[in-house]
């Protein structure tokens, strides 16, 4: 490896590392207006986009480990925005509750409001760009 290539290595560290602060406090703030964390919506918005999901199903769509989404998932629960039921066998599965679905719709807007401030700069070629490129840094 050369060292331009270290040094652009580890400059795309920082600058990605930087980028997930700024949205994760951006975040964090408008979403604690409907009472809800990043963690939370996460596993919300998960349950919306692939119902019936389980909790490790949920945790790998997240990002969170196993333990971290049984937590957040056990307090969405508590609060009536997922349901648990049994698919047969050990699994037990996730949905949204009307309630949760109703959350998340606003929870995915105001994520949408601070992405768009966050990134509002950007041209639609521009962000196309970053979500293949993005993609492409988290496939597996």
């Amino acid at each position: 490896m050369t060292a331009d290539r270290t040094e652009l290595n580890i400059d795309v560290a920082i600058f990605l590392r930087r980028a997930q602060l700024r949205k994760q406090l951006a975040c964090e703030a408008a979403l604690a207006t409907i009472d809800l964390t990043l963690p939370q919506w996460g596993i919300l918005h998960a349950a919306s986009t692939q119902p019936d999901s389980s909790t490790h199903g949920l945790a790998l769509l997240t990002g969170q480990s196993d333990q971290s989404a049984g937590a957040v998932v056990a307090g969405l629960e508590k609060r009536g925005l997922l349901d648990r039921f049994s698919a047969g066998g050990r699994a037990i599965l996730h949905r949204l509750t009307e309630e949760g679905g109703r959350l998340v719709g606003q929870a995915d807007r105001t994520v949408d409001e601070v992405m768009q401030q966050e990134l509002g700069h950007f041209s639609d070629n521009d962000l196309k760009t970053l979500r293949r490129l993005l993609r492409r840094v988290v496939a597996p």
